[in-house]
């Protein structure tokens, strides 16, 4: 995960670098060559590219922990003693959803300040150069700043919930597996048995025999 870290980081400097550097190409008074504006362009490509491959390689890399953390836990035996930071599916749900807020504020500090940069190029187009290199550098140490404390801080916590994902994984891999009780059979109740006297019996037996019809003499 740190080299994802690193490769977006380093991709969001080529970004930053380049756009400024063809911010200030395309002002009417100093307008720059066709090789430099193609050399700008291309450096924005590349930068976004390698920011954008760091972005997904640090969403994967969580993911991987996360669904490991995700089936230890319903596997792996863990009492209170246990140092974990994440102990059931709901803890694992809100570090899922601070995961995800540090992911988007890491994108958006870059888009911030790359939108930043497209507004004060727009709004002193028709500006003297000087007033132009004022204004963009003004935008660049305002909006440089605010863009890399917001990025930071959503990199250090998405670093914060994937080693919390990985102890816990580390953690859990050296428990003993879950065993469930086995539900206990109840006990079913005695049949119940109707006892019937002879007395009864024979009663019902002679009645049946008064009911019979006389044979005739021959």
């Amino acid at each position: 995960m740190p080299r994802f870290i690193f490769l977006f980081a380093f991709g969001a400097l080529v970004v930053a670098g380049s756009q400024v550097a063809l911010t200030l190409g395309i002002h009417p008074e100093h307008l720059a060559s066709l090789r430099y504006i193609l050399q700008s362009g291309a450096g924005l490509i590349v930068g976004t590219a390698m920011a954008a491959i760091g972005l997904m390689g640090l969403a994967e890399g969580y993911q991987r922990s996360a669904r490991q953390l995700g089936s230890l836990l319903q596997s792996k035996a863990h009492d209170e003693t246990l140092q974990l930071v994440v102990r059931s599916d709901d803890q694992l749900q809100s570090q899922h959803r601070h995961f995800w807020q540090a992911y988007c504020s890491i994108g958006l500090s870059l888009a911030f300040f790359l939108a930043g940069l497209l507004s004060i190029s727009i709004l002193l187009g028709e500006s003297s150069f000087f007033l132009y290199m004022a204004g963009l550098s003004a935008g660049v140490g305002i909006l440089g700043v605010i863009g890399a404390i917001w990025g930071i801080q959503g990199l250090r916590s998405a670093r914060q919930c994937q080693k919390s994902a990985e102890s816990d994984s580390s953690l859990l891999t050296a428990q003993p597996d879950y065993i469930a009780e086995a539900p206990r059979p109840t006990a079913k109740a005695p049949e119940k048995i109707s006892w019937s006297s002879n007395r009864k019996r024979s009663s019902s037996h002679s009645r049946a025999l008064t009911k019979r019809p006389p044979v005739a003499s021959r």
